[in-house]
């Protein structure tokens, strides 16, 4: 029996094993940072509520009000205080897609959206662009901002 031969396929399991994790890395790389690319070309805002604001204003007509009400991490524990969730409610004539705003009966809405924080600012994600797993890669690749635990604008009544 040859010994070298015996002990290929023991070696081809970690080798694979450390190739496709090697790629699994590269491809969040890659997706994160076109991601956030993609952000940063709709505009990098001084905080996460500016973000909200600019949006507001972006995708209302005639906006009579608009506060934030929430604004703070995503996560419970802390873990990416760089991703946030901000929530505003807007009472305006109409989307700026000319659809009514609000339910028909009254003219406000609650978004809500994701904001990141890079190392230049705070960026807009859109949550099918999933927002959390961007936000864990930005911290593992270094592209993520101090962000904070605590959030500006804390839960402090019921959206209905």
């Amino acid at each position: 029996m040859n010994p070298k031969r015996s002990l290929l396929p023991i070696l081809l399991v970690p080798i694979c094993l450390a190739a496709c994790v090697g790629f699994g890395m590269f491809i969040s790389l890659v997706y994160t940072t076109a991601q956030l690319t993609l952000a940063r070309s709709e505009g990098v805002y001084p905080s996460a509520e500016e973000g909200m604001r600019g949006l507001v204003a972006r995708g209302y007509r005639n906006v009579e009000q608009a506060e934030i009400r929430y604004a703070g991490p995503n996560s419970f524990d802390g873990s990416q205080p760089h991703v946030w969730f901000v929530v505003a409610e807007v009472s305006a004539e109409a989307r700026s897609d000319g659809s009514p705003a609000g339910n028909g009966i009254r003219t406000t809405e609650y978004p809500g959206s994701f904001f990141l924080q890079t190392r230049d600012g705070w960026v807009h994600v859109q949550e099918g662009a999933f927002p959390e797993f961007v936000g864990f890669w930005m911290r593992v690749f270094g592209l993520a901002g101090e962000g904070s635990a605590i959030p500006t604008h804390p839960h402090t009544a019921q959206i209905n």
